[in-house]
């Protein structure tokens, strides 16, 4: 099967593929979970908007069977930040590069210890996400004028050779496609450019039905007073797509999230992250992270141990328990029932976003004397 689009003028910029696939960035030194715990309310209470402060519960006593692997072995002489980016069974899928022209998809197996390169690309691998044993990724290469070539492949862990879906070329400084995974399938965003349109439309390939189809497109007429619409950032999440987007009305701009499926529509400012569960929309910002009702106004809201911290990477593990990385160094769960948040345990080092798959989170540590981990927790 081989299901095409071909985009004649699209752009792209780097930036938000580097925050949506980059796991890392340089943070300030994290406070222990004593001197949060020191800092922070003992019990809920409603700041001045009536938002819920969630309090810190300390460092996380039952959350589910944490078991360490050491790939430092498979890296000799070298320290690179990997990341999981996916599960399946005892097999952890991630993305590395072995040098600047390869590009590899590696199979890390639990329990045979064994690390495996299953595809090799000279291209630049921008991301990669999977359903059950399907794999879809995103690789791209600079063309002339400033333009990226980019092709979205499929492929299921027992083949051997990938399958193209959909490609396209980015220029006009447009972003290029972030695939991402849905309650139906995979989403991307496809941007067409030229200098009087630029068109956003997001993409859904279906795996049980075989197919990729447009589920909405987002136009925007260029000019010195730009009007219409541009989904600039989004996620999957459980029931679809929750999109990013900004307004022009003749020049004036607003920006909103909004949700497929409608179940969600806000007026929105700056985000780091943002994702979608069932119940509530949680909203990465600066310093704090908000977790919104969908049916409601309530909304909780956790302050960081430092004032300009990032908050990102939020993995619904059900529809009231939230895990989401602070910084780069510490991951945390919030528990709306208990209206509060509490610490995993830290080894210390840098920690990559996690990943949640079919009830077992996953996330990768590179330590500061160069340590190399993958860490999974089967969730209670």
């Amino acid at each position: 099967m081989s299901i095409k689009k071909r985009a004649t003028t699209v752009g792209l910029t780097l930036g938000l593929a580097a925050v949506l696939s980059g796991c890392f960035e340089e943070t300030k030194a994290i406070p222990s979970v004593e001197e949060v715990a020191k800092e922070t309310a003992t019990k809920s209470e409603p700041v001045n908007d009536g938002t819920i402060s969630l309090s810190s519960s300390g460092e996380v006593e039952s959350f589910g069977e944490m078991t360490t692997y050491d790939l430092s072995l498979f890296f000799a002489d070298q320290t690179p930040m990997i990341a999981p980016e996916h599960l399946v069974d005892t097999r952890i899928v991630y993305t590395y590069t072995t040098g600047e022209a390869t590009h590899e998809v590696f199979v890390y197996d639990t329990e045979q210890a064994s690390n495996q390169s299953i595809y090799k690309t000279s291209k630049t691998i921008g991301n990669l996400v999977g359903i059950d044993d399907e794999l879809v990724w995103l690789e791209y290469d600079m063309i002339e004028g400033e333009a990226f070539a980019w092709t979205i492949f499929r492929m299921k862990m027992s083949e051997t050779k990938p399958t193209e879906l959909y490609e396209g070329i980015s220029a006009l400084q447009t972003s290029l496609p972030h695939v991402v995974t849905s309650e139906d399938g995979f989403m991307w965003v496809d941007y067409v450019a030229s200098e009087a349109v630029t068109t956003s439309s997001l993409v859904q390939y279906s795996p049980t039905e075989g197919s990729v189809e447009t589920l909405r497109t987002y136009t925007l007429q260029e000019g010195e007073k730009r009007d219409g619409e541009y989904a600039f950032d989004y996620r999957g999440g459980a029931d679809g797509g929750i999109i990013h987007q900004s307004l022009f009305d003749h020049g004036d701009k607003t920006t909103r999230l909004v949700s497929a499926d409608g179940s969600f529509d806000e007026g929105m400012g700056a985000l780091i992250d943002f994702g979608m569960g069932t119940d509530y929309v949680a909203l990465g910002k600066e310093g704090r992270a908000e977790f919104v009702s969908k049916s409601s106004s309530q909304t909780f809201e956790y302050r960081g141990s430092q004032t300009k911290i990032s908050f990102d990477a939020f993995r619904f593990l059900d529809d009231n328990r939230i895990l989401f990385r602070e910084g780069m160094n510490r991951l945390l769960i919030a528990d709306l029932n208990q209206k509060s948040v509490a610490t995993l345990p830290n080894t210390g080092g840098t920690t990559s976003k996690p990943i949640y798959v079919d009830g077992c989170v996953a996330y990768g540590v590179l330590t500061e004397d160069g340590l190399i981990t993958f860490n999974t927790i089967q969730v209670d």
